[in-house]
């Protein structure tokens, strides 16, 4: 009889403890299922809100050049304003325009104080040959920056900084001169006179 209790008592302390190891893995499968399904989880996305922008670029006719609007649907993911000066650092879409400021143009910083906007490009802006500087050149190229910041309802204004400034140097180009006609001395109001007719 006592045999026989031994071997019960070994066998249900087996019985137990192979109990307890299954019910300790099956736990340790379900916690790592609830870490696996936490992490891979998909959450339902946001879309990111677009809007319609207008951006100028030049033209050329026969006989003179002007700018153009080129409306775009962007992502807002950032600062309208910055979003603005990217795209139009990027060049037109339609081949029937051009660019007007270098693409390996940098924006530095956008600011914008009360009605002023205040874009501090990179040096590339002006060293950059790739949109031959002329006295044609350059008026479309201030006024495509200016003129497409002013689309924006509380902008009147705006200055254009080259490295943080409007004047001295940068390898032997004096920043005030710009591309060397009308230069960037002041702050600029958007120029109606320079943008052609909508076709």
């Amino acid at each position: 009889m006592k045999i026989l209790n031994k071997l019960y008592f070994k066998n249900f302390n087996k019985i137990l403890i192979i109990l307890f190891v299954t019910i300790l893995i099956s736990g340790s499968i379900t916690g790592c299922q609830r870490i696996i399904d936490t992490i891979f989880k998909e959450e339902p996305m946001t879309p990111i809100p677009t809007q319609e922008i207008i951006l100028y670029f030049s033209k050329c006719g026969e006989k003179e050049c002007f700018l153009m609007e080129e409306l775009r649907e962007i992502e807002l993911d950032k600062e309208l304003e910055l979003i603005l000066i990217e795209e139009l650092i990027k060049g037109p879409v339609s081949k029937d325009l051009s660019p007007t400021i270098p693409n390996s143009t940098k924006i530095n910083s956008i600011n914008i104080e009360e009605d002023l906007v205040i874009a501090d490009f990179s040096k590339d802006i002006i060293l950059d040959q790739q949109i031959p500087h002329s006295s044609t050149t350059e008026p479309l190229a201030i006024f495509s920056i200016v003129n497409t910041l002013t689309e924006l309802p509380q902008v009147k204004r705006v200055r254009i900084l080259v490295e943080g400034k409007s004047e001295g140097e940068i390898e032997g180009l004096g920043i005030e001169d710009f591309w060397g006609h009308i230069g960037i001395q002041e702050i600029f109001e958007r120029n109606e006179e320079i943008i052609g007719p909508k076709e």
